[in-house]
């Protein structure tokens, strides 16, 4: 739907960078929280080799890829090495166990045999033991510098972004985005059941067995958990507008009010209806009425009945 308003636009792709397994979030684990002298070496090194996948386009015969590089007219990996030169203290060439955890047998087999000649394995090493307040100074202006050229490309104000951050981890995430805010949009638990079960994703694709209503219920709390910090900061009521995915269907003119406000914009609705029409509901909400297991159904509806839409 923002994709619709004039000067408002973003990627056709999930931007994770932040919560994903070595991204970010675990950067700034290893950096500031939890920092080792050599364990900070491997996360960052952990982050780079991320950051390339990201970067790199994907092919038949080629390695995953994001395709980030060409989508945002950038170097995602030379950005992301300035930023590493920025919130890092210096390099050496150094030699830890640690480099052989991932190595291969014939990899494993050459460094020992370098060694039992007197042969160095050592590798470019990183030190950094950066402040919170240089980490999150830094990595705003690293996402920024990521998106200028798409912006200024795309004539754009405002930059949507999928999934760049966790709405159970709000607090921590949000600050590696500049001038953020962020929309979560729930949906009626049964037709999440119902999408997993339909299209066999996360839970649903531990087929051929039926997704338990006991595994359903714990992954529905969890994955709902706020943080102690999310819930002790009220600064994020500002930056923060909780939807229901129905009212975009029932609540439609409403809902686009509600979003309006809170980003603060005012731009033309030019290609109203284009990405979304409010006038498939059908296709979205209730789908669980399909399925043939209804007594799994019921146990939802009982189980989270304040997340329910209306029957």
């Amino acid at each position: 739907i923002l994709k619709e308003f004039d000067h408002i636009g973003g990627l056709d792709r999930e931007f994770r960078i932040a919560k994903d397994p070595c991204g970010l979030i675990d950067l700034e684990s290893s950096l500031i929280s939890n920092w080792e002298f050599v364990r900070h070496n491997t996360a960052i090194n952990d982050f780079i080799d991320y950051c390339q996948m990201l970067g790199r386009n994907e092919g038949l015969f080629t390695k995953t890829g994001k395709g980030f590089s060409d989508s945002l007219g950038v170097s995602f990996l030379s950005e992301t090495e300035r930023y590493i030169n920025r919130i890092t203290d210096f390099t050496y060439y150094g030699d830890t166990l640690l480099q052989r955890y991932n190595l291969t047998v014939k990899e494993l087999l050459i460094q020992r045999m370098r060694s039992k000649f007197k042969l160095d394995n050592k590798k470019q090493m990183y030190f950094a033991k950066p402040t919170k307040d240089k980490f999150l100074i830094e990595t705003n202006t690293y996402i920024r510098n990521l998106f200028n050229n798409f912006a200024n490309n795309n004539n754009l104000k405002v930059v949507v972004l999928d999934q760049a951050i966790p709405p159970n981890n709000i607090s921590k995430s949000i600050q590696y985005f500049n001038k953020s805010k962020l929309i979560i949009v729930d949906r009626d638990p049964r037709d999440i059941y119902a999408t997993m079960f339909k299209e066999k994703r996360l839970l649903g694709a531990d087929s051929p067995h039926p997704v338990s209503f006991e595994k359903y219920s714990v992954w529905h709390k969890s994955v709902r958990h706020q943080s102690q910090n999310d819930i002790s900061n009220s600064d994020l009521d500002a930056n923060v507008l909780r939807l229901n995915f129905e009212s975009f269907f029932v609540d439609y003119d409403i809902t686009i009010d509600r979003i309006k406000e809170f980003l603060g914009v005012d731009f033309p609705h030019r290609d109203k209806g284009m990405r979304f029409s409010p006038d498939t509901m059908q296709k979205y909400v209730g789908i669980w009425r399909t399925l043939p297991d209804q007594y799994t159904i019921s146990r939802i509806k009982e189980e989270f009945i304040d997340s329910c839409f209306l029957d």
